[in-house]
């Protein structure tokens, strides 16, 4: 016991035990120390702080030598890309009017050719030119509610009708219609071959324009736009003597087959 008696005593630090001393007795616990560990931080802290700052500008200029040399690298990129489209487009150009040389110059070639050209009508892949009806379509006057709005399932049935009454080919806005347009709505406003459009809204088929018109209020789609126009909606067919209506945009066909009864 003598023993833990002694330890307990003196379990201190000698040196904390003579720096209680010498504050019991009034005296200065240490000189000097305290300032010159102050030193020693506030140094410590200046280098780390100078580092860092010196490691942040670097990266920045870093960063700013990067960012400038990516942007550089995207504008030879894009005029790049840019020249090679209108070298493919030249080269199409080209290769067009080498084959429509080759078709023109036997009859079983014109013949081709002439067959080409209406196919290419009603695939609208190539611009059409001819008589036909322009229909204009809008929302009601100061239009409020659904009904009175021109709405893409009414372009749909028009476009239909315009079909049904021997079109051959059809616009709407100037969107070329194919068998792989589509005309919706999104976002709030129609859009066809996701192309947005704006009203009033046009649309043109080239056809008979003698019998077109007729034959258009014969139909069920034509019927529905009577009916609208109790809405306030105008619907205003015109004969036009020609219109050019544009070639369909480019579009990735994955599959096809020959209908029933094809030659």
């Amino acid at each position: 016991m003598g023993l833990l008696d002694h330890l307990t005593a003196t379990s201190m630090d000698e040196d904390y035990a003579h720096v209680s001393r010498r504050r019991a007795n009034g005296g200065p616990a240490s000189k000097g120390r305290p300032g010159r560990v102050a030193l020693v931080v506030l140094a410590v802290f200046g280098v780390l702080v100078a580092t860092a700052a010196l490691q942040t500008s670097r990266t920045a200029d870093e960063s700013a030598s990067s960012r400038a040399s990516l942007v550089k690298q995207a504008d030879a990129g894009r005029t790049q890309l840019g020249s090679r489209r209108a070298l493919v487009s030249d080269l199409r150009r080209q290769i067009a009017a080498l084959q429509a040389d080759d078709l023109r110059e036997t009859a079983r070639g014109r013949a081709l050719e002439t067959r080409i050209t209406r196919l290419g009508v009603q695939a609208g892949t190539v611009p059409t030119r001819g008589p036909g009806i322009e229909v204009r379509l809008d929302d009601a006057p100061n239009a409020k509610t659904y009904e009175q709005r021109v709405q893409a399932p009414d372009v749909q049935k028009l476009v239909n009708a315009l079909w049904q009454s021997g079109a051959e080919a059809v616009a709407v806005d100037g969107q070329r219609l194919t068998s792989l347009s589509a005309i919706r709505e999104a976002a709030g406003s129609i859009t066809v071959n996701f192309a947005s459009l704006s009203r009033p809204y046009t649309v043109q088929a080239i056809g008979d324009p003698k019998t077109m018109g007729a034959r258009l209020l014969d139909t069920s789609g034509g019927q529905t736009w009577v009916t609208l126009q109790s809405f306030g909606l105008q619907f205003d067919v015109n004969t036009k003597d020609s219109m050019l209506l544009p070639a369909a945009k480019r579009a990735t066909l994955r599959s096809a087959h020959l209908p029933e009864g094809s030659p």
